[in-house]
């Protein structure tokens, strides 16, 4: 005896019905616990997006030493250029970092008054390729520009670099390390929900077994049913995690959100909601799957 496609749906659906409650409550928790999972994922997703911003704009400023003879910075630039990994070279002389100074500063470049051009070293602006825009591969470059005996300092926010790619680092690791444990707790949750769903209907079901109904006939809609639950969860997690997105972008502080106003924060990619769907389901099966085993089991 195989069970039609109509008979399953039909089954799960009243099974869910009957038992409500626990049925609300299993929805209750999956929900809660793939909303976490989200938020970290969705904390983790804006970071490395940031990231990719930040090593995108990423250049490397080399300071050369005040007296190095103009031959010898033309030499330099081409050398430069030539390396590996460099997307253009620009030449900075100290009065052309006076006047980029007197432009950021506007009205308040009289702050500069005094200041004479010859206490500013020249210095290289060094636009890297884009592939070569992350920390393990920029550390490279900089380490050849170190090689010129023209050089005075180099800087490139490797700090900040680092930190971003540590931050975002942790934050993959603790999602997937919670995400292994939430996905415990829910199968073992959902399984012990059905399980005293089917128990309920242990008459229904021996009936069955006697007339020879086969384990699938009888297993099938319990599966159903689990899978119906953690797509609901899911779903539900999702929704209320793009709420609560949008109420704390809308009650920012008014000073944050000028800030932010170049930074796009965005909500998890399309394959990521599937994917997280699709994992709300498959936990919902496996649930299901353990407990009716279980049950049948110990019903023989």
């Amino acid at each position: 005896m195989k069970p039609s496609l109509q008979y399953v749906l039909v089954r799960a659906i009243r099974n869910m019905r009957r038992n409500l409650f626990p049925n609300i409550t299993t929805v209750g928790v999956i929900t809660i616990s793939v909303l976490i999972f989200s938020a970290f994922s969705l904390i983790a997703y804006n970071l490395a997006s940031f990231l990719r911003i930040w090593e995108d704009k990423i250049e490397v400023i080399a300071y050369l030493k005040k007296k190095t003879p103009a031959g010898e910075i033309e030499t330099l630039l081409d050398k430069i250029r030539q390396m590996e990994g460099v997307e253009s070279v620009n030449y900075v002389s100290p009065s052309d970092a006076i006047a980029f100074m007197e432009a950021k500063l506007g009205d308040q470049k009289n702050l500069l008054e005094g200041i004479h051009s010859a206490v500013l070293p020249p210095s290289l602006e060094v636009q890297l390729k884009k592939e070569y825009r992350d920390s393990t591969k920029i550390g490279g470059v900089v380490s050849q520009l170190k090689q010129f005996p023209q050089m005075e300092e180099i800087q490139y926010g490797q700090e900040w670099v680092d930190l971003f790619s540590s931050l975002v680092h942790i934050l993959r690791l603790t999602q997937w390390v919670l995400g292994g444990l939430l996905l415990l707790a829910m199968v073992f949750i959902i399984s012990n929900t059905l399980q005293l769903a089917i128990s309920s209907r242990r008459e229904e079901i021996e009936i069955m077994q006697l007339v020879g109904a086969s384990p699938s006939f009888i297993q099938v809609p319990f599966y159903l049913e689990g899978m119906i639950q953690g797509l609901v969860g899911a779903g539900l997690a999702l929704s209320f995690l793009f709420l609560l997105q949008k109420i704390v972008l809308f009650y920012l502080p008014s000073s944050m959100k000028d800030w932010l106003v170049k930074i796009p924060i965005l909500f998890l990619p399309i394959n990521t909601l599937v994917g997280i769907l699709l994992g709300g389901m498959i936990l919902g099966f496996l649930g299901s799957y353990m407990a009716s085993v279980r049950f049948l089991k110990s019903s023989q």
